[in-house]
């Protein structure tokens, strides 16, 4: 045996360097660059574009390339499904989604788009300062890292003709985002039958007549064209709207920590910087629709209470059939009565 290791093996030697250099090569696969593919809406050019692609451009700086970003804007990868079923499949590695595709992912990410939850934005701030950190925490354990809500305002009816009361929207085509069971359960409960589209698809259906009623932010429906099919806005705040970054936590977790660190601490700038500046923008957006020619309608106010019995019953109904989580709700509904209470002190953490 020895004379065969002398005469048919490398010396000792020999093989330590081996196994030295195959330790480095280890190390430095691990850190090799790793490309994050991230897909959106969001038009190429748009200012939700370029401050990603700024906050990409940094973390490739700051990571030594270590860690790159490739975006597909515009919604060239597809709706939210087809993004979903790329990145479970390795083809994606994340995606920009808006409240009602969030669920897909984890279903107590839906909870501040709860139509008709929310009267202004300083209640959505009261409630946010007190449960953001928890609905971020639950979508890291799903396994997607986030970078926090980006918020967007709120959506409004946008019709081809005036909606004041339930009977106006009776016979119009009501679009709801495909698997958005809980604004289906919500425009069901008003005694309208909505039509589900992607949203990819819902300019093709305004200009086609298919639907011809959408509820939208109005900054959504400048960058996405969609103001070009309707003619009316309705004066209500139906749904508060936001949109996250989130990335498949596995692949997440092959950059190493330190740069992982970097990655957090730049998108989550990107994001607060979103989050606020968008409900600006919605605001900016409502005032440029008017200066476009779209006409302003102020509800029946004598209506409205029978809108909220109607959705909240709805709600409640969705939480117990579990489709979010029922002490969430009750929670967010407990820190919205308080500040309309003017009880700023109160805990309903333990609701």
């Amino acid at each position: 045996m020895e004379l065969c290791l002398n005469k048919g093996f490398p010396n000792r030697h020999f093989v330590g360097r081996i196994a030295i250099t195959l330790i480095l090569l280890g190390v430095m696969s691990h850190v090799s660059a790793q490309t994050i593919k991230i897909a959106t809406l969001a038009p190429e050019g748009s200012g939700w574009m370029k401050a990603m692609r700024a906050g990409a451009k940094e973390i490739g700086e700051r990571t030594d390339t270590r860690v790159k970003f490739k975006f597909y804007g515009g919604g060239v990868q597809g709706n939210d499904k087809q993004v979903l079923r790329k990145m479970r499949i390795g083809q994606l590695h994340g995606g920009a989604f808006t409240s009602n595709a969030l669920g897909e992912f984890q279903k107590d990410a839906l909870l501040y788009g709860m139509p008709m939850l929310f009267n202004d934005l300083e209640e959505v701030k009261f409630a946010r300062d007190r449960m953001d950190d928890e609905l971020r925490t639950r979508m890291e354990q799903a396994g997607y890292v986030n970078f926090g809500f980006a918020g967007g305002g709120f959506a409004h009816i946008m019709s081809i003709q005036p909606v004041a009361n339930l009977g106006d929207l009776q016979g119009l085509k009501v679009w709801i985002p495909d698997g958005d069971k809980i604004s289906y359960g919500a425009i069901k409960a008003l005694g309208v039958s909505p039509v589900t589209m992607p949203l990819t698809d819902v300019l093709t259906g305004l200009q086609t007549e298919l639907i011809d009623t959408i509820m939208s932010p109005p900054a959504a429906a400048i960058v996405l064209q969609w103001n070009t099919g309707v003619s009316y806005i309705t004066e209500y705040p139906l749904a508060y709207i936001f949109a996250m970054l989130v990335v498949d936590k596995k692949y997440f977790d092959r950059i190493p920590p330190a740069d992982q660190d970097i990655v957090r601490e730049v998108m989550e700038r990107v994001y607060l910087g979103f989050d606020q500046q968008g409900n600006e923008d919605n605001e900016n957006a409502y005032k440029a629709l008017l200066d476009d020619g779209m006409k302003s309608i102020v509800p029946d106010q004598g209506q409205v209470p029978e809108w909220h019995i109607a959705v909240q019953k709805s709600n409640h109904q969705l939480a117990e059939e579990g489709v979010i989580d029922a002490r969430l709700l009750g929670e967010l509904e407990c820190y919205v009565a308080a500040f309309r209470a003017d009880d700023q002190a109160k805990d309903c953490s333990q609701y």
